[in-house]
């Protein structure tokens, strides 16, 4: 809904003959026995424009071209919410919310414009706690506590369902190293073309094992026949 704007005559700027000036107005509340008008005042876009309020809260702004402004209020002690304010070529005002998430949307408002407090202005951080919480959604808390409690428990379940228990037993026989997966050094001499390390042949193997005995014996004829001298 609009609503006419009284219109001041600038005939006296050159500059701005046929631009014509309006007033916004309206009125801020706040608690009784609050002392917060005193240090109140009103900006328009940021301060392109300020105002002062009355005792009574109200407030007007002259010299106003047409156009939209954001309205907003600043307190030390009250936190008010902005509005914008669009004036046509014609004087005409409506006012409405300011979303600045969905700028689109248009929720409008009574003129003149009525600002109420919403809350008291935060000027300190509050100092953080020490909380038994915080130790425990720690990631690096969390990655020590799973794997324990995956220990404990899983054990459990598995004796009481044997198809489970399989398969642990199963991936613990994965897990142990096999005797018949070839060397390290097997593999890289067959990638990189060294010689290949030959396993001994079951002749070989008794042959080493005679010579073996061969020479126990000879060195045992030998000890006997060095204790017989020394006696």
């Amino acid at each position: 809904m609009f609503i006419n704007a009284s219109q001041d005559s600038i005939a006296n700027n050159p500059t701005n003959e046929n631009v014509g000036s309006y007033k916004i107005e309206g009125k801020i509340t706040v608690p009784p026995g609050d002392n917060a008008l005193e240090n109140t005042r009103i900006l328009i876009d940021e301060g392109v424009y300020v105002g002062v309020p009355q005792v009574d809260g109200t407030f007007v702004i002259c010299g106003v071209p047409s156009g939209s402004y954001i309205v907003s209020v600043v307190s030390p002690l009250h936190v008010f919410e902005p509005v914008r304010v669009d004036i046509n070529a014609k004087g005409k005002i409506r006012a409405r919310k300011v979303n600045f998430i969905q700028p689109g949307e248009v929720v409008t408002m009574k003129y003149p414009l009525n600002f109420e407090t919403h809350g008291i202005p935060n000027y300190f951080q509050k100092r953080e706690v020490y909380r038994l919480t915080d130790v425990i959604m720690n990631p690096m808390f969390l990655t020590l506590l799973v794997p324990l409690a995956l220990l404990l428990i899983l054990p459990k379940i598995a004796s009481q369902d044997p198809e489970m228990q399989r398969d642990f037993q199963q991936a613990s026989n994965f897990l142990q190293p096999n005797i018949n997966t070839p060397e390290i050094g097997e593999m890289f001499a067959n990638i990189f073309g060294g010689p290949k390390k030959q396993k001994p042949t079951q002749q070989q193997i008794q042959s080493n094992a005679a010579n073996s005995g061969s020479v126990t014996a000879q060195q045992k004829r030998r000890n006997e026949a060095i204790n017989k001298r020394r006696n």
